[in-house]
């Protein structure tokens, strides 16, 4: 790891330097700085396309760092706590003395940790008994590290499972959106077709109105003409009646 990294995970390197651990102890935690030194690496490459990187920084990176930094803590106490009961207590014996990180360890690589942790121990072990270690305190058996191991491994399929909910929550959000946007557009062509047909209905309003009035005009006119005339001719008979000349009252005298 460059500088910039150690900076950053300083958590890795806090106590690396202490002599008065036992050898078992000093091998176990080689082994969870290797480990985590190669997860650490695996998630901070960089993907191929900037889509993979982006999901990776904002939501993978953050998260796996994070449970990275828990494991190593939950998992660096929990040795150093049994590495002190075991050296305290004087009576108890680890009988396998394998990685909580390997899968299958050989009979001689256990010899040599036995040998150089505990002269007494000279019983060799089957290759299969190396994925736990035993003790003799039944209180410690439920607290071991490949306990924590497995512990770990189901929290990180606990998170890849809370992503995919969190992907199917927005994929459902997002739909749920998209419905929405769907109905507002169909009531607003609704609308929009109500105020056409209101908008018509005014229109053929206004024009009845205009020929309304155009026929009651036109009516008022006609029925107003008769008693225009009749008032004219009636002048027009008042005036000969009383304005013609003596010439014009001899024939009617003679009549």
């Amino acid at each position: 790891m460059n500088r910039q990294q150690q900076a950053s995970h300083y958590w890795l390197f806090d106590s690396r330097s202490n002599s008065r651990r036992s050898p078992w102890l000093q091998s176990t935690l080689a082994e969870l700085e290797k480990n985590t030194e190669a997860m650490l690496k695996l998630i901070q490459e960089d993907a191929d396309s900037f889509a993979q990187r982006a999901e990776m920084y904002y939501k993978k990176r953050p998260q796996l760092i994070s449970m990275v930094e828990e494991f190593y803590r939950a998992h660096r106490s929990l040795a150093e706590r049994y590495d002190l009961v075991k050296s305290d207590s004087g009576t108890r014996l680890l009988t396998t003395l394998g990685s909580p990180f390997s899968t299958k360890c050989h009979s001689e690589k256990s010899m040599s940790v036995v040998d150089e942790t505990y002269d007494s121990l000279s019983e060799t072990c089957e290759p299969e008994e190396y994925t736990e270690s035993e003790v003799d305190d039944p209180d410690l058996e439920d607290e071991t590290p490949v306990d924590k191991v497995t512990e770990e491994k189901v929290s990180c399929g606990v998170s890849d499972d809370e992503v995919r909910k969190l992907r199917e929550e927005i994929e459902r959000l997002q739909e749920e959106s998209r419905i929405q946007k769907d109905q507002l557009k169909q009531k607003d062509d609704e609308k929009r077709e109500v105020i056409r047909q209101l908008s018509m209905a005014v229109d053929v309003y206004k024009q009845e109105n205009v020929k309304l009035k155009k026929y009651l005009a036109r009516e008022s006119a006609d029925n107003s003409s008769p008693f225009f005339e009749f008032n004219k001719l009636r002048g027009t008979f008042l005036g000969k009646l009383f304005n013609r000349s003596p010439q014009s009252h001899a024939p009617i005298v003679a009549l």
